[in-house]
C-alpha cells in the first residue's frame, strides 16, 4: 500500500533542484508549472505537498436512507504516497475519513497526463481516481493550485460515504516545516520523514504490540446490574497484522492499521512538529512528546512519558524501503 510508487527516486535527479532547496536532501518543495506539459520526475515535484482545498469543496451527498455532507479538506503527495483527507457530517453527527496509498503518474509521449490514485483492498492495489489538469502556479504568498479529479468507483466500496466529490478545485500550499530547508542527509529531519513500520512496543502497563493491535477489535459492554464495563474482543472483528505510519515534511502524519494482505483497517492523520532545536523531541498533535533515543534512515526508536502519570511506552520502528 504504501511503498510502490511508479518512477524510481532517481528520476529526481533530472530536474535542476531550486537554489532554494541548496542545504536539503528532501525533494523540492518549490516545483510550479502544468503537469501536462512535465516529465514524471518534474511532475514528481509540482505536486509534492499538501494542497488544503478547504471549505469550497463541500457538497451534499443523497442517500437511500441519509443525507451527509461531505468536505475534501486536503490532498498531500509524498515521494511515494498520497493522503485524502474528508470531513463527513451525516445524521449520526461528524466523522472523519482518510484514503492513503499510492499514486502512478501516466505519460504519453514522455509527458504526464495523469495522476492516478490507487487504494489497497484484499492485498490489491485498484484505481480509486485520477487528477487531471492539474496547474501550480507560485505567487508572491506562496503557491496555488488547480486540478480536475474523476471517481472511478464509488467510495462507499471502500467505506467512505460520499458519493460525489468529483470536479474542478483550486487549492493553496501548506508552508513546508521549517526544518525542511536545511534538513542534510545527516540531520534527524531528513531521518525521519518517511514510511514506518512498528516492530515492537512495550508500555509501562505491560502492553506488547500484540496487545496493541488486539486492542482494535476490543471494546467495552456496560452491565447495568454492576454498573461496570467488560471488555469484549468482537468475534467477527479481524486482528491487524501490522502498524505503520508515514511522516512527511509538512507536518503531517498517517497512522494505519493493516490486515494480513496489506490493506488498511484503520487510518488516522495528525500533526506533528519538532518539540526542541536539537531534534532529538517530537509533539504529536500537540498532546503528547516522543523523545528519540535512536534514529537513522532504516531504524526508529522512542519512548513516549506523561507530565502528570508515571506511564510510558516504548516504540521501535523500521523503515520501508
Amino acid at each position: 500500500l504504501i511503498i510502490s510508487c511508479s518512477k524510481d527516486k532517481d528520476e529526481n535527479e533530472e530536474v535542476i533542484a531550486d537554489e532554494r532547496m541548496a542545504n536539503s536532501a528532501i525533494t523540492n518543495i518549490y516545483g510550479s508549472g502544468k503537469v501536462s506539459e512535465q516529465t514524471a520526475a518534474q511532475a514528481k515535484q509540482t505536486i509534492f505537498g499538501k494542497w488544503d482545498v478547504g471549505g469550497s469543496s463541500s457538497k451534499n451527498i443523497s442517500g437511500s436512507k441519509s443525507l451527509s455532507e461531505c468536505t475534501f479538506n486536503f490532498i498531500e503527495f509524498t515521494d511515494k504516497s498520497y493522503i485524502m483527507n474528508l470531513s463527513i457530517v451525516g445524521p449520526d453527527g461528524p466523522e472523519s475519513g482518510s484514503i492513503f496509498g499510492n499514486y502512478e503518474l501516466i505519460e504519453t509521449d514522455g509527458l504526464v497526463t495523469e495522476v492516478r490514485l490507487n487504494f489497497s483492498v484484499a492485498g490489491e492495489n485498484i484505481h480509486i481516481a485520477s487528477l487531471t489538469d492539474i496547474e501550480v502556479t507560485e505567487t508572491t504568498s506562496g503557491f496555488d493550485a488547480t486540478f480536475n479529479i474523476n471517481f472511478v468507483i464509488d467510495l462507499g466500496d471502500i467505506d467512505i460515504i460520499c458519493t460525489d466529490l468529483g470536479g474542478s478545485y483550486s487549492a493553496d500550499k501548506e508552508p513546508a516545516m521549517e526544518e525542511t530547508l536545511a534538513a542534510g542527509a545527516d540531520t534527524n529531519h531528513f531521518k525521519i520523514v518517511r514510511n514506518w513500520q512498528m516492530t515492537s512496543y512495550e508500555d509501562s502497563d505491560g502492553w506488547t504490540l500484540s496487545d496493541l493491535l488486539r486492542d482494535y477489535c476490543v471494546y467495552e459492554e456496560y452491565n447495568p446490574d454492576t454498573g461496570e464495563y467488560t471488555e469484549i474482543l468482537d468475534p467477527d472483528c479481524i486482528i491487524p497484522s501490522t502498524f505503520q505510519v508515514n511522516l512527511s515534511t509538512f507536518g503531517t502524519y498517517v497512522t494505519m492499521l493493516l490486515d494480513e494482505a496489506g490493506s488498511p483497517s484503520q487510518i488516522e492523520t495528525g500533526t506533528w512538529s519538532w518539540a526542541n532545536d536539537e531534534q532529538t523531541q517530537f509533539y504529536v498533535d500537540d498532546d503528547w512528546t516522543g523523545n528519540i533515543s535512536e534514529l537513522s534512515i532504516t531504524n526508529w526508536q522512542f519512548y513516549e512519558v506523561h507530565d502528570f502519570t508515571d506511564f510510558r511506552a516504548d516504540y521501535t520502528f523500521s523503515a520501508i524501503p
